[in-house]
């Protein structure tokens, strides 16, 4: 028999995250990334509003009210889908897997923001995520040219990125 395992909330939304984001870079299962990045998130999401940090993407979003509850129930569909069967036994839905991105990345921002911890797997997973979509952050034109000449070598392979990251991350600590 194992021994129990005490787990702060905070470990649980990192291991969640950590094991989400080792399935997003080797090709795993879009469903168990989605469903395990939404409940990190949920969990970084509770804990941000419990100490009033800054506003999460996803979560806190910055929607007028008359739309937040249109656009919680958007967002959070394919999450519910994947969770429950209560309602809607012999349902579908078209899921864009791509959205699993954005949970992860809001929910690794607020987590290093809570903790000041900084996480191998999340600083590599916020590399790949800046460079496939550079034009909507912040970066000098110098750091840019930098991330696209690096990434570009990847452009096909998220597999091989993240070993070879994960490779020099090691000599980080």
């Amino acid at each position: 028999m194992r021994k129990k395992i005490k787990l702060s909330k905070l470990d649980a939304a990192k291991r969640q995250l950590e094991t989400a984001i080792r399935l997003y870079f080797d090709y795993g299962d879009p469903v168990a990334i989605h469903t395990l990045a939404c409940a990190a998130h949920e969990i970084l999401s509770d804990l941000n509003r419990e100490y009033t940090g800054k506003p999460m993407v996803i979560s806190d979003f910055l929607v007028k009210d008359e739309y937040k509850k249109h656009f919680m129930k958007m967002i959070r569909e394919p999450q519910n889908f994947f969770k429950h069967a209560n309602k809607d036994p012999e349902s579908t839905i078209d899921f864009n897997p791509d959205v699993s991105q954005f949970f992860i990345f809001d929910a690794i921002s607020k987590y290093q923001e809570i903790t000041e911890e900084r996480v191998p797997y999340f600083i590599i997973f916020r590399g790949w995520f800046g460079a496939q979509h550079i034009d909507s952050f912040y970066f000098s034109p110098e750091k840019k040219e930098f991330i696209l000449s690096t990434i570009n070598k990847y452009a096909n392979d998220r597999s091989a990125y993240f070993s070879d990251m994960l490779e020099v991350s090691a000599y980080l600590k």
